[in-house]
C-alpha cells in the first residue's frame, strides 16, 4: 500500500493516513464564531478521507485577528461552536487541530480597534500602520493568551494544536532579523530570536499537558531581505524539537515576498526541498507544503524521504474526496487544483467567501445538492465552453438526455487559449475534468456543428442552454484587415508566425498573455540554463535574461492606465514582474488611431501602429499587430430562440463577458433548476 494511507503519529495522535488538510481562512465568519456554512464545508472534506484537519487560523487575542473572517480562541465563548465541528469531524475516523495565529504587525485595527503589537517598530507594507513594540512583560501576555486558546481547543475536542511560526506573522516576526530588531533577551542572537517561540511551547506543554500534540509550522525560507533561511531556520527546529515540539509543517516565504508562492506559474514541489532540509536534521515527523496539487506527487515527496506527511489546502476545497478518490482508484474524477487563486485566495482578499473555479459547491455544501430529476427531460445545450460543459455534467449526474453542440473540433471555449502561455499549463485541467466526466456520462457530444435554430427545433428538446461564449472584438481602425494584424487566438493557436517587432493592441488578460507567450519563443530552455550555470558559462543574471525571453521587440498598447487590469490581485504583480523580465515595452493611457503600412520615416517606409498620447501622435514599427481588446457577447442565437421552447437558459459570456467561474457557476445552477 502506498506510504500515504499509512497510520503516522504526531505525539500521542495518531493518524489514519499522511494527508493533512491545511489551515486556511474560508471568509465564513466574521464574528469569530463557528456557524452551519463552516461545519458542513469542513464534513465533506472529513467524509473524503483525509488523516487531520487543520482549522483556523484562530486568534489567540484580538490584537492578533489578521482578517475579519479568522476564527475566534480568545474567550470561552467560542467552546460550544468549536465542539460542534470538531464533533462532527470525528464521526469520519480524522483528527482536527486548531491552528493558533497572531497577526503581530499585519493585522490592522481596522478589525482589532486596536494598534497592532510586535518584536519592533516595523511597519507592514501593505497595512501602513506603525506597530508598537512589546515590552517583555507584554510578550510573557502574549505567551499566556497562547496557553489560554490552547487550553480552549482542547475543551473544545482539538486533538492539537498548530502554532503558526511562518508566513511573516508574531512569531515568524520574533524569530527573523528583518522584522526583530531587538537588543534584549528577545533578540539579537538566533537564540535569543526563538526565545519567543520556545517559550510559548514550553508554557502549553506545562499548562496543557506534555501529551498535547503540538505541530509547528515554520518558515524555510522567508524569502525577504534579512529574512530566515534555511540553515537558521533548521537551528529554530533543533532547539523547538528540544522544547517539546511534536512535529513541524515547512512552508516559503511571507505575504509580502517578492518570490510567488501560491500561483500556478510556480513549479509542483517547488519548495519541498525545505522540508526535506529539515526533516534531515530532526527526530518528530516533518510536514510538506505548497504547490502539492496532486496526490502523486506527494506520493513522491514521501518515498524519496522529503517528509513523513503532506499537507495540501486549495486541492480539497476543489475535490473535497480526493483521498479517497486517489486511494480507489478513480482518477479520472478527480479535480486537480489549477492555483488559480481566483475564487480562494482573491475572493478573500476582496472581502468575499471563498468559492472555487470549477466546483460550484464549495460554501454551499449544506445548500446545494445534485439529485436525481423528478421527471427526466431531453435538454439541448449549446457551446462547449466551461459553462455548457458543467451544466452537461450536472444535468446528466440528475438523469436527464443531454446533447451538446460545439462548433469547433475541440472542447473548452476560451480556456483553450488561457492555458497556452507559459505558466498558465494548469488551466488545462478544468478542461480535461469537464470533458471525461461528460463523456463518462454519456452526455451525446456533437462538435464541428454549429446549432441553429433549425437544428434545436429538428431536436424537439424539453429545455435549451445557450451557452455560446464570447467573440473576439475587433476595432474599427483603419489597417485592422491588413495581412499583418491577428487575432490574439490565431496567434496562441500557432496559426500565424509573427514577425521580430511585435505591437499588441491591448493590455489586458489576453493581451499579457499572448505577450509572454510570443517573449518566451526563442528563449533559453530550462536544461540548457540548468547546464551553462552548473558550469559557470553563464552567471544568475544572465540566467534569468535568457529563459526569459527571445529575440522579439514586443510592444503592449493599453488605452487604460495600466496593463494587468484583469487579474486577479494575488496574481497581477506576477504577471507584472514577468513581462518586465521578458523586456516587454508597455504603453499606456493612450488611443490607437491607425494600422498602416505606408509610414514614412526618415526617407523610409515602415508599417506599424499609429496612436496618440498626450495630444500628439506617434508611430511604433511593427511587423505583426495583434489585437487583443477582449470579447463581446456572442448572442446572436439567444435572440432567435427565445420564447420557441418550453424552457429556455443564457449563461456565460453570451449573456455577459465574464470569468471562467461565472460560467461554470452559473452552468451549475441552472443545471440544478431543470
Amino acid at each position: 500500500m502506498s506510504k500515504l494511507f499509512e497510520k503516522k503519529n504526531i505525539g500521542q495522535m495518531t493518524l489514519k493516513n499522511r494527508i493533512i488538510m491545511s489551515a486556511m481562512d474560508l471568509g465564513f465568519t466574521s464574528d469569530g464564531t463557528i456557524n452551519d456554512q463552516i461545519i458542513n464545508f469542513y464534513i465533506e472534506r472529513a467524509r473524503g478521507g483525509v488523516g487531520l484537519i487543520v482549522v483556523g487560523g484562530c486568534y489567540p487575542e484580538m490584537n492578533g485577528k489578521v482578517w475579519k473572517s479568522i476564527i475566534g480562541l480568545d474567550k470561552d465563548e467560542f467552546i460550544p461552536g468549536l465542539k460542534r465541528l470538531t464533533d462532527a469531524i470525528h464521526q469520519y475516523d480524522v483528527r482536527v487541530a486548531a491552528q493558533l495565529l497572531h497577526a503581530g504587525r499585519s493585522a490592522s485595527s481596522f478589525f482589532t480597534k486596536m494598534q497592532p503589537v510586535a518584536p519592533s517598530a516595523v511597519t507592514y507594507r501593505s497595512i501602513k500602520q506603525e506597530p508598537r513594540a512589546l515590552t517583555i512583560p507584554e510578550i510573557k501576555t502574549v505567551i499566556d493568551n497562547y496557553v489560554s486558546a490552547t487550553l480552549r481547543a482542547k475543551k473544545a475536542g482539538f486533538d492539537a494544536v498548530e502554532l503558526h511560526g511562518g508566513m511573516g506573522y508574531l512569531i515568524n516576526q520574533f524569530l527573523s532579523k528583518t522584522t526583530n530588531k531587538r537588543d534584549d533577551e528577545y533578540g539579537g542572537s538566533l537564540e535569543n530570536r526563538t526565545r519567543f517561540a520556545r517559550e510559548m511551547v514550553l508554557a502549553i506543554k506545562q499548562t496543557v499537558g506534555k501529551d498535547y500534540p503540538i505541530i509547528f509550522r515554520m518558515s524555510g525560507d522567508d524569502l525577504v531581505e534579512e529574512g530566515l533561511k534555511i540553515n537558521e531556520s533548521i537551528e529554530i527546529a533543533k532547539m523547538l524539537e528540544q522544547a517539546g515540539a511534536d512535529a513541524f509543517n515547512v512552508s516559503p516565504g511571507w505575504h509580502e515576498s517578492k518570490t510567488p508562492i501560491m500561483l500556478m506559474s510556480i513549479p509542483r514541489m517547488a519548495y519541498a526541498y525545505l522540508s526535506a532540509k529539515v526533516k534531515s536534521q530532526v527526530t518528530v515527523p516533518v510536514i510538506a507544503s505548497v504547490r502539492i496539487n496532486n496526490l502523486k506527487l506527494a506520493e513522491e515527496i514521501l518515498d524519496n524521504e522529503q517528509a513523513d506527511l503532506v499537507s495540501i489546502g486549495r486541492p480539497l476545497i476543489v475535490d473535497p474526496e480526493l483521498p479517497n478518490k486517489f486511494k480507489n482508484g478513480q482518477y479520472d474524477d478527480i479535480r486537480t487544483c489549477i492555483a488559480c487563486n481566483q475564487g480562494c485566495f482573491d475572493s478573500l482578499l476582496n472581502f468575499k467567501p471563498v468559492a472555487c473555479t470549477y466546483n460550484a459547491m464549495v460554501g454551499h455544501e449544506g445548500e446545494y445538492k445534485i439529485t436525481k430529476a423528478d421527471n427526466s427531460k431531453k435538454i439541448v445545450v449549446v457551446g462547449g465552453g466551461p459553462g455548457g460543459m458543467e451544466a452537461a455534467r450536472v444535468l446528466a449526474l440528475r438523469g436527464h438526455n443531454v446533447t451538446l453542440y460545439e462548433k469547433s473540433h475541440q472542447l473548452g471555449g476560451q480556456l483553450r487559449y488561457a492555458f497556452i502561455p507559459p505558466g498558465r499549463e494548469e488551466i488545462q485541467n478544468i478542461i480535461s475534468y469537464l470533458e471525461r466526466q461528460i463523456s463518462k456520462l454519456n452526455v451525446n457530444i456533437k462538435m464541428g456543428k454549429e446549432a441553429d435554430l433549425q437544428t434545436l427545433e429538428e431536436e424537439h428538446p424539453d429545455a435549451v442552454i445557450i451557452a455560446t461564449g464570447g467573440r473576439p472584438i475587433m476595432l474599427n481602425l483603419r489597417g485592422i484587415n491588413g495581412e499583418n494584424v491577428s487575432i490574439a487566438s490565431s496567434v496562441l493557436e500557432g496559426k500565424v508566425t509573427t514577425g521580430r517587432d511585435v505591437v499588441i493592441i491591448g493590455g489586458g488578460t489576453v493581451g499579457c498573455e499572448v505577450a509572454l507567450y510570443l517573449a518566451k519563443q526563442g528563449a533559453m530552455r530550462p536544461e540548457v540554463a540548468c547546464f551553462l550555470l552548473k558550469h559557470k558559462v553563464l552567471d544568475a543574471k544572465d540566467i534569468v535574461e535568457y529563459t526569459s525571453k527571445g529575440n522579439r521587440n514586443i510592444t503592449l498598447l493599453e488605452m487604460k492606465r495600466k496593463v494587468g487590469g484583469g487579474f486577479g490581485f494575488s496574481t497581477r504583480w506576477v504577471i507584472l514582474n514577468e513581462l518586465k523580465d521578458a523586456g516587454i515595452k508597455e504603453i499606456t493611457e493612450l488611443k490607437v488611431k491607425e494600422i498602416t503600412n505606408n509610414h514614412s520615416e526618415n526617407g523610409q517606409i515602415h508599417r506599424g501602429v499609429v496612436y496618440e498620447k498626450d495630444g500628439q501622435e506617434h508611430f511604433i514599427k511593427a511587423d505583426t499587430v495583434i489585437v487583443a481588446v477582449g470579447y463581446s457577447p456572442n448572442n446572436e442565437l439567444q435572440k432567435q430562440v427565445e420564447g420557441k421552447f418550453p424552457e429556455t437558459y443564457f449563461i456565460g459570456d453570451c449573456v455577459k463577458v465574464r470569468t471562467a467561474l461565472e460560467a461554470i457557476h452559473e452552468g451549475f445552477q441552472v443545471a440544478l433548476k431543470i
